[in-house]
């Protein structure tokens, strides 16, 4: 009876392992004919020498060798690459046998000559036991993204190489403006002293032989050769902005705008002007530029609110994600609104200069300084009914 029992067991044992056999022999079977029907990636099985074992539909699509050419072949015989040394390929399975698993891509050809550009991966097999059994090698075409990459990069060295063109051609025109301002300062300056130089000498050695209107046309000489020795200094200041060192830190608006107002009012005698200043944010800017802005644009409100008994003149500011927009708005002559834009051109000037002096150069200084923060400025006006001068700068991580 025992004996029956001992057989029955072992029976069951023996069934039960045929059954696991079976069972492993049929996953391997489906993941073999899984593999070779793979057709997007070339994927075999080399042995410890780097000989070909199995050779997937994939492989064949990506080399043109048939299966029945490739197995037991070196494995080079079918990849055939173009761009690693001599003995390259043995150092990568030497590397995959100690790290594990190596990458790498190369220009390849096919049986037939035509090019493709492969990304590998060789992976050691090892057994049980960690004995090196071989190796799995996957490849795939990627000659697609490697002609893609090749013209970014292309793309990329023609942008260079015109950023550079543009690059020298922008110092050739800076070298230009220097000179050119070298010129100004030095060649006209000299006639207009001698201009202004001889006007005195005729005001204190010859006054006497002169009539009233001798005078007068000595004046309006005298006056127009300083008026364009301030011509030139605005034009000198102008073109030098371009060369400015941005020295950009954080800068408490409202203290700026308060000192500026204080010096302003001392200076305007009897004028009444009303001055309604909002809270003013921190801003980040350099100070000495962003100065100049605000002193260019409170001086333009309160000289064109001259004719006006009293004067008013507002400055606030709005605040965005991406900006902070200031404003000075006065209750001056105003400007036809079509010609908001000329402004802010350099000489353009909307009004006679015997009604309201100036340059023309202030606003296209306050433009210039603005562009440089990243900022925007611009106008809105009407005739007799006052403006409103905008200017922004962008807040640090603003969209």
């Amino acid at each position: 009876m025992k004996q029956r029992t001992r057989n029955s067991g072992e029976h069951d044992e023996h069934t039960r392992r045929n059954r696991a056999e079976e069972a492993l022999y049929g996953s391997e079977e489906r993941f073999r004919l899984a593999v070779e029907s793979v057709a997007d990636y070339a994927i075999c099985m080399l042995d410890e020498d780097g000989h070909i074992a199995s050779w997937n539909t994939g492989a064949e699509l990506l080399t043109g060798f048939r299966a029945a050419e490739a197995l037991g072949e070196p494995v080079l015989h079918c990849f055939i690459l173009r761009d690693l040394r001599a003995g390259a390929f043995k150092e990568e399975l030497a590397r995959a046998v100690t790290q594990g698993q190596v990458r790498n891509t190369t220009w390849c050809t096919r049986k037939n000559g035509s090019k493709y550009y492969a990304a590998w991966v060789i992976t050691a097999v090892r057994d049980s036991a960690g004995r090196l059994t071989g190796y799995l090698l996957i490849a795939r075409d990627i000659t697609g993204r490697k002609q893609h990459e090749d013209e970014v990069a292309s793309w990329n060295a023609e942008l260079e190489r015109r950023v550079a063109e543009r690059t020298a051609q922008l110092e050739a025109a800076n070298q230009e403006l220097e000179a050119f301002t070298y010129s100004v300062s030095h060649d006209l300056r000299a006639p207009l002293r001698h201009i202004d130089g001889f006007i005195d000498i005729l005001r204190t050695q010859a006054a006497a032989q002169f009539d009233e209107e001798s005078r007068e046309y000595l004046r309006i000489i005298s006056d127009s050769a300083r008026q364009m020795g301030k011509l030139i200094d605005d034009l000198l200041g102008f073109s030098r902005m371009v060369r400015v060192k941005l020295n950009t830190r954080r800068i408490r608006l409202a203290a700026l705008v308060q000192e500026i107002v204080r010096q302003r009012q001392r200076s305007l005698g009897e004028r009444r002007v009303d001055w309604t200043i909002a809270e003013l944010p921190q801003v980040n800017a350099d100070p000495d530029l962003l100065r100049q802005v605000l002193v260019n644009l409170i001086d333009n409100a309160l000289k064109y609110t001259r004719t006006r008994k009293v004067a008013r003149i507002e400055i606030g500011a709005t605040v965005s994600p991406r900006e902070t927009v200031f404003f000075i708005r006065d209750n001056g002559v105003g400007f036809e609104a079509r010609h908001a834009e000329k402004l802010f051109r350099v000489f353009q000037r909307l009004h006679r200069a015997r009604e309201f002096e100036g340059s023309g150069v202030g606003l296209a200084h306050v433009r210039r300084i603005i562009h440089r923060h990243g900022g925007r400025t611009w106008a809105e006006g009407s005739v007799d009914q006052g403006a409103t001068f905008y200017f922004s700068l962008p807040n640090a991580g603003g969209k």
